[in-house]
């Protein structure tokens, strides 16, 4: 079943939450504690469950997982500042695609994902960097923005070797129970459409097709991605997270209605600095425009800000799941 099929089953809008930090403050727990512990992984997925209702569960994610599982390796202190063609060939000669079943704290995230698709009848979601972005955490960014141009044959390589640092990862989360598999992008933004057509979206692609079948595949990249869609398209994603300055109402009648078109609350403008009954009606605002679209899930346009009320929260999420009658 895709991800669109599941959403038809529905006679309202489904919501998918990007909080990622919001249940370190429902808990008190500390960040590397949580990444650190299946039970307090367990503790705050309990707790976002509990206070938002969501229609999917969404831990906190171990955005790093990936960085410091290939820091702890290879020796090296990311980032890396490029010095010298010499520096090239000995950063890839040290860098070794990790084991998830074995390597850092992947083993961890695989067994709290496991228990967590089996301890909850509602389907479970994460965000993975994808392998752009990953290239930016090992090279310094400007340094590597930099070598797309003077050295296209050390990012080509240095991007396949995260390519299958990302997929390797991603095919393991997703037989450990993961549903929903969103690859984040950010950093890729930086690149022209044509750029990340050839860098990023055959890579994207490559890791999607290799993913469990029932797997949900998501992309995510922030911004203004209205002249990449095209390229978003190409990578193979079923759903399109968009970041709120996208303009929903015209990028919608371009995108295939067999793609899901995920977003788009302002997370700072509506979420953090406004009062909760505004919060309700920017989020009806966004259902209105969106009514004539099955394809579209209420999301945010990024991850919120660690200090967002939670009443504004709870509103956006419960004025989300509203019914499709009432419009």
């Amino acid at each position: 079943m895709r991800l669109l099929d599941y959403m038809n089953d529905f006679d309202r809008r489904l919501v998918f939450p990007w909080m990622n930090t919001i249940g370190l403050r429902l808990t008190g727990y500390e960040l590397y504690d949580v990444y650190n512990s299946t039970e307090k992984q367990m503790v705050v997925a309990k707790a976002m469950d509990e206070n938002f209702q969501s229609d999917f569960i969404y831990p906190l994610d171990d955005g790093a997982v990936l960085k410091d599982t290939l820091q702890s390796i290879s020796g090296y202190e990311f980032p890396i500042k490029l010095k010298g063609a010499t520096k090239f060939a000995e950063i890839l000669s040290k860098l070794t695609v990790p084991d998830p079943y074995k390597d850092g704290r992947m083993p961890i995230n695989l067994a709290t994902f496991k228990l967590l698709a089996e301890s909850f009848n509602k389907p479970l979601a994460i965000s993975v960097q994808g392998p752009f972005t990953l290239a930016c955490e090992i090279i310094e960014v400007t340094d590597f923005i930099r070598a797309v141009i003077r050295k296209p044959d050390f990012v080509k390589q240095l991007l396949d070797f995260t390519t299958e640092v990302v997929s390797e990862y991603c095919q393991a989360v997703t037989k450990a129970g993961v549903r929903l598999l969103c690859i984040s992008e950010p950093t890729a933004i930086l690149l022209s459409p044509p750029k990340f057509e050839e860098l990023v979206s055959v890579r994207l692609k490559r890791i999607f097709d290799a993913l469990e079948p029932d797997a949900w595949r998501v992309l995510h990249v922030c911004g203004d991605t209205t002249k990449h869609m095209n390229q978003l398209l190409a990578s193979g994603a079923e759903g399109l997270s968009l970041d709120q300055i996208v303009q929903l109402k015209e990028i919608a009648p371009k995108i295939p209605k067999d793609v899901v078109i995920i977003g788009n609350l302002d997370p700072v403008d509506v979420l953090a600095d406004s009062t909760p009954a505004q919060t309700r009606e920017k989020t009806l605002e966004l259902l209105r425009y969106m009514k004539d679209y099955p394809n579209f899930l209420v999301s945010f346009g990024c991850d919120c800000l660690p200090d967002t009320p939670i009443e504004n929260l709870k509103a956006a999420m419960e004025t989300g799941r509203t019914k499709f009658t009432d419009f």
